[in-house]
């Protein structure tokens, strides 16, 4: 990831932040405000968040894991959910339980990108400037729906994780169309 902050015009985009504490959820919108981001709505559980998500259909979320709040169970609605009506979102988490397992696990579930708590603004943008400069296909296999968890691209000849029922989505989603 380069160190360079390019500027892009963010207001066409919509972002959904589901946070269960009134502070971090205003923090969070307060640099995304900075970041000039067109529409952002805001919900304060699992299930207002679900509901906003299905009303407003932003082009990016990014969602709490905290005890007494179940970021990971929006996720797998957001990706599994037959009334998703956009499951290749982007979707941050954002959370304080930062250790390996719980990394794992989000990724497992489908996440775009991780912040750990506490963050600052640039880690905020650097995600969002990530999600708009290398947008991830997503894998679909029988365990698993959510962007292609390689980073790099490496040339392959065959991918043997083609065969079978394993497929990779381009997705339906708006991609984040940014002038720098």
């Amino acid at each position: 990831m380069s160190n360079a902050l390019k500027a892009y015009d963010f207001s066409d985009i919509s972002v959904l932040v589901a946070e269960h504490n009134m502070y971090m959820r205003q923090t969070i919108r307060s640099i995304l405000r900075t970041f000039n981001i067109g529409t952002i709505e805001e919900a304060r559980s699992p299930a207002h968040a679900w509901d906003g998500f299905c009303i407003h259909k932003p082009d990016v979320v990014f969602t709490d894991w905290a005890p007494g709040f179940d970021g990971m169970g929006l996720l797998k609605k957001i990706r599994r959910d037959a009334e998703s009506p956009n499951p290749f979102v982007p979707v941050v988490v954002v959370t304080s339980m930062s250790d390996k397992e719980h990394v794992l696990t989000a990724r497992d579930l489908g996440m775009t990108e991780f912040i750990a708590k506490p963050f600052s603004p640039r880690m905020i943008y650097l995600r969002l400037q990530m999600i708009a400069e290398q947008p991830r296909s997503f894998v679909r296999t029988s365990t698993f729906f959510g962007p292609d968890r390689r980073r790099r691209q490496v040339p392959i000849e065959q991918d043997r994780r083609n065969a079978g029922n394993d497929s990779k989505d381009k997705g339906d989603s708006k991609s984040l169309n940014l002038t720098a």
